[in-house]
């Protein structure tokens, strides 16, 4: 008897221990499972980005005839994209988000893929198409990371209720407008196509206007007609890290990062800034993707969103020093990764002030990269 009560209390606690461990485990999964489906949603909509790039004749001039009809000689071919794809820190991408930029830590991307995003209406207009059933039009698409609240599209009849207060939350958002409102196809806000001349207008098709990244928010009253661009598609997430990368297999002294040391990527230029430019080269990187895209996103459980929220002592320090963090590439490991005998920068901000964390991370072969035109 004494040994079948000894060995009851030795499996009670074992069980016991077994149970609290799962409670643990299956609470930890549950508190990231909505970070983890906007991540692998995001991921997804990356790997579909694409420029739709071409070839095109470059020509010399060589006079006029005698009906005064120019006359020219072809000399070469170049690259040509009228889409762009664009990353970097979220304050030099959104002008908007430049005056609070604690607001608005890490990177935002931009880019165009065949999302198949319409207006979803039908119109009884026979001079305008039925693009519903379109599933591979164009579309602009975005992600950044913002501070702010839920009060523009929380459901109505919560206003009226003062027991739950307005939440502000670290946000990943997303920039989804229709493919009939893609703006890169408006001739006064898209990019050059030839970076030579003219004015760059490679950040207006999601900046200016209505329907910009920050003007089109999501809000309780909207209908399919009437349907925002941007909308949270996660909450407590505190920060998005886009690198763009090359293969450097084969090759051991070249960093994958180098394409992009400053973790900034515009299409329409031919050296990105921070990089090497090629002499034997001159378009450079102009109208290319990166071949890889290493994407990093740090989400909070809910407590510590809770506490971000309920502190702003505690918010402003934080954001402030995620927001001096992801300038340089080169920096990655040390401010993301870190060592066992050496913790990341992220690590010892957020257990010194003790928030609970995950952080998210996969590198995207993008399929429309075409390095080889």
């Amino acid at each position: 008897m004494t040994f079948v009560v000894i060995l009851m209390l030795v499996v009670t606690q074992v069980i016991g221990i077994v149970q609290r461990s799962w409670v643990r485990a299956n609470s930890r999964v549950s508190q990231f499972r909505e970070a983890r489906m906007a991540f692998d949603v995001m991921t997804r909509n990356l790997s579909q980005a694409t420029l739709n790039t071409y070839w095109e004749n470059q020509f010399d001039p060589l006079g006029f005839d005698a009906a005064q009809q120019e006359l020219k000689k072809a000399k070469n071919y170049v690259r040509r994209s009228e889409l762009q794809f664009i990353c970097g820190p979220t304050t030099s991408l959104l002008t908007q988000a430049a005056s609070s930029a604690q607001n608005y830590p890490a990177h935002a991307v931009f880019f165009q893929a065949p999302l198949g995003i319409t207006n979803l209406t039908v119109s009884n207009s026979s001079s305008q198409a039925n693009t519903e059933n379109m599933v591979n039009l164009m579309c602009g698409r975005g992600y950044f990371v913002e501070w702010g609240s839920d009060a523009s599209f929380r459901p109505p009849f919560l206003a009226s209720l003062s027991s739950v207060p307005v939440r502000n939350r670290m946000r990943l958002m997303e920039y989804s407008p229709t493919a009939e409102m893609n703006k890169i196809y408006d001739s006064s806000l898209r990019p050059l196509v030839d970076n030579q001349t003219g004015t760059n207008n490679g950040k207006k098709w999601f900046n200016v206007g209505n329907y910009s990244a920050l003007s089109s928010i999501v809000t309780s009253n909207e209908q399919v007609a009437t349907r925002a661009f941007t909308r949270p598609v996660a909450e407590n997430i505190l920060a998005l890290i886009i690198s763009p990368q090359q293969e450097v297999i084969g090759n051991g002294s070249t960093q994958p990062y180098a394409i992009a040391p400053n973790y900034a990527w515009d299409s329409t230029l031919t050296t990105q800034p921070g990089a090497s430019s090629n002499s034997n080269n001159p378009q450079g990187t102009q109208h290319l993707l990166p071949p890889l895209l290493k994407v990093t996103m740090v989400a909070l459980d809910q407590a510590s969103g809770d506490l971000l929220s309920s502190d702003e002592q505690l918010r402003k320090d934080v954001l402030g020093q995620i927001s001096s963090m992801f300038k340089t590439a080169s920096k990655f490991s040390q401010e993301i990764e870190g060592t066992d005998d050496n913790p990341s920068d992220l690590q010892k901000v957020l257990v010194a002030k003790k928030l609970n964390y995950r952080v998210f991370t996969t590198t995207i072969a993008m399929k429309q990269a075409r390095w080889s035109l």
